[in-house]
């Protein structure tokens, strides 16, 4: 989603990160990180991932805060307009559970 914050990565590794977290495979973010298709990237990219786990981690809390606000937007209107009751329910739920309002069933 968003640039990266300042990291130790080089860009490299910075690209390696986003397009990982963007799309789960870290074999094909090592290739279009620029890393050399061969016989050995499986295990690079394997290694990749393990080095970068905190920068991956982080870049994803990022991208979770910059979509919490839209998909708040959208439980909200299924607690609301939903067609159906038990939409509507699930949807309340999960709206009070985040606010942390835990409902026993």
């Amino acid at each position: 989603m968003g640039i990266m914050a300042n990291t130790n990565l080089t860009n490299q590794r910075q690209v390696f990160v986003e397009e990982y977290v963007r799309s789960g495979d870290h074999l094909e973010a090592a290739k279009k990180a620029g890393y050399k298709d061969t016989h050995t990237l499986r295990n690079q990219a394997c290694k990749l991932r393990r080095e970068c786990a905190d920068e991956i981690t982080e870049e994803l809390h990022r991208n979770f805060a910059e979509i919490a606000p839209r998909a708040l937007n959208i439980l909200s209107d299924l607690a609301e307009n939903a067609e159906s009751e038990s939409v509507r329910l699930g949807a309340t739920r999960d709206l009070l559970d985040r606010a942390g309002f835990r409902l026993d069933t």
